[in-house]
């Protein structure tokens, strides 16, 4: 692990440098060089800890609806595990754990896609697109004019720029209502299975002894799509941070 200086609080820093001086002091040669080292590493390596769970949790800022989408999952989620924790010791119980746990998988891609999609309608944001068809417009009525040869140059220069960042922009916006969209679909499966996880709850609940087919089925159709879902979801995302990291 490598730790670079100005990621060391100074404080820690001089603990570190005291440390080992004091057991130079005290005769403890290597052992407090050692010591002080020591503390430098768990210093560095709280930091590398610390920004992989910033980025490991990240969420969408408040306020946004890629936000929102990402709660509503959260809120899912938890409602299934509540619901299968009080489900009744029966024909069901295992089913139900499993399909739970099935479920909850999504959560990590459901908070990547919708962060995607918060950072990509950011960049699109950027790029004042209506602006641009304005200047566009401006520049095609030049040329149009018949300018002389020097000028036309540099006018078909510009559109050429001029239609490269509306390309841009435009994909970029195509690009964050897809990766919305496939969120959005993704929660909505969440949503679904968390109803057919409370239907069976209601039918255990009603007669222990019961073995609810019917909900069973539709409760596994309801995880084979979310599954589905889940996997488009992934390869989607996947291209879409290809495409980002060109556009950018």
């Amino acid at each position: 692990m490598r730790i670079r200086s100005h990621e060391i609080d100074p404080v820690v820093g001089l603990m570190s440098l005291a440390v080992a001086v004091l057991g130079l002091v005290l005769g403890l040669g290597l052992w407090g060089v050692a010591a002080g080292l020591v503390i430098l590493a768990a210093a560095g390596g709280s930091r590398l800890v610390a920004a992989w769970a910033t980025r490991r949790f990240e969420l969408p800022p408040v306020g946004t609806q890629e936000r929102a989408l990402v709660m509503r999952a959260l809120g899912a989620a938890a409602t299934m595990k509540r619901l299968v924790q009080s489900v009744p010791t029966g024909p069901v119980t295992n089913r139900s754990l499993e399909m739970e746990r099935q479920a909850r998988v999504a959560l990590p891609t459901i908070r990547a896609l919708a962060l995607q999609a918060f950072r990509v309608r950011g960049l699109a944001r950027g790029i004042p697109v209506d602006a641009l068809e304005v200047e566009r417009a401006h520049t095609l009525n030049l040329l149009e004019g018949n300018p002389e040869e020097r000028v036309r140059m540099e006018l078909e220069s510009s559109l050429r720029s001029t239609e490269s960042q509306v390309g841009t922009g435009q994909r970029l916006r195509t690009l964050a209502d897809a990766l919305f969209a496939r969120t959005r679909a993704l929660v909505t499966s969440l949503d679904a299975v968390a109803a057919g996880l409370a239907e069976l709850q209601a039918i255990s609940a009603s007669d222990p002894t019961a073995e609810p087919q019917l909900a069973l089925a539709s409760l596994s159709r309801e995880i084979d799509a979310l599954r589905g879902g889940l996997e488009e979801a992934q390869t989607f995302g996947r291209r879409a941070v290809a495409i980002h990291l060109l556009e950018v």
